[in-house]
């Protein structure tokens, strides 16, 4: 877990989990399986492996949990698949039915903590449908404080995360802007999780966003700030990390719009564009074609500008993400 996160080893960290699933393959050994496939699943395999990858094993881990009675680990497992759907690009009202069957499921075994976190997506996923967002508003706000009166560093970061998310869909850069600057660093409080990853993503972004409508120096520290979060990102995609290669195209574009450099965009907009088709991160593709959309816009292509815009509107409603369809009308 360490190798593959704080150390930046992620192929030795492979390689541990691969040791420790064959270990788990002695008899006797079906007790410790469940928390073994929670730490490989959740921490390790991601660094190299495509995420849906690890969708069909975290369900066979919620399996074993209720077989053996690790009921704990068993819904770690759970909630972790269902996150990984949701970044993955899964359609938000297949995810929002399987979170409150889950909901239901945690509340029978008592496990308030993992309960938590499911509330926290189920709240996020409502609000990219369009669905009690004042009270999804409501539900975060009051999760942060009790996780700050609590010192629940986990849970803080945790809704911090997925408050970015939603300021990300809706384009809401100020208010995204003051987020990552007030959470603290989540990425070191989400360590190994692919939490932890996406939050780096909206990080990146939400700097190369900010120092596009600023000027003098206040340009120049964002995109500093930008830069130096950009340079994680290419050491897991150097690494080997395939989730994040069209993260990585889609910064290049958006860093080529502040730097002017216009054949760099188009060519990064249209590989972020085709990678994450190809991998199937569809609500990541509609927000490529999105950027894209605005990028040629402003550039006075209303061709292309109006293609790429119809296009992210498909994908979004594809998603689920209604709210944005409207928005981009």
């Amino acid at each position: 877990m360490l190798l593959c996160g704080p150390y930046g080893k992620p192929h030795e960290g492979r390689e541990m989990a691969k040791a420790a699933e064959l270990i788990l393959e002695k008899p006797g050994m079906r007790s410790s399986a469940i928390r073994t496939v929670l730490i490989t699943q959740s921490f390790c395999y991601h660094w190299t492996s495509p995420l849906k990858d690890s969708i069909a094993p975290l369900l066979e881990g919620y399996q074993i949990g209720l077989e053996i009675g690790d009921t704990s680990s068993a819904c770690w497992c759970l909630i972790t698949r269902i996150h990984y759907l949701f970044c993955v690009g899964r359609s938000l009202d297949c995810i929002q039915k399987e979170l409150e069957a889950s909901i239901r499921v945690m509340t029978l075994l008592n496990h308030d903590d993992v309960k938590l976190n499911t509330i926290t997506l189920l709240a996020t996923v409502k609000k990219l449908r369009g669905i009690d967002s004042k009270a999804g508003d409501k539900i975060l706000d009051s999760m942060l404080a009790s996780a700050a009166s609590n010192g629940d560093s986990l849970l803080s970061a945790t809704v911090n995360y997925m408050k970015l998310e939603v300021f990300f869909f809706y384009q809401e850069w100020k208010k995204a802007v003051d987020l990552v600057r007030k959470a603290g660093n989540v990425r070191l409080i989400l360590s190994s999780f692919f939490g932890a990853v996406r939050y780096t993503f909206f990080e990146a972004l939400t700097y190369v966003r900010a120092a596009q409508s600023e000027s003098g120096w206040k340009r120049r520290q964002m995109k500093k700030c930008a830069l130096q979060t950009i340079q994680l990102i290419k050491g897991w995609a150097k690494n080997g990390n395939v989730n994040v290669v069209h993260y990585l195209f889609i910064l290049e574009a958006e860093l080529a719009v502040l730097n002017g450099k216009n054949k760099k965009a188009k060519e990064s907009f249209n590989a972020a564009i085709t990678t994450s088709s190809r991998n199937g991160f569809l609500h990541d593709r509609a927000l490529a074609h999105e950027l894209a959309g605005a990028y040629f816009k402003a550039r006075g292509d209303d061709y292309w500008g109006n293609y790429h815009i119809e296009c992210s509107k498909r994908c979004y409603q594809e998603w689920g993400c209604n709210i944005k369809v409207e928005q981009l009308m």
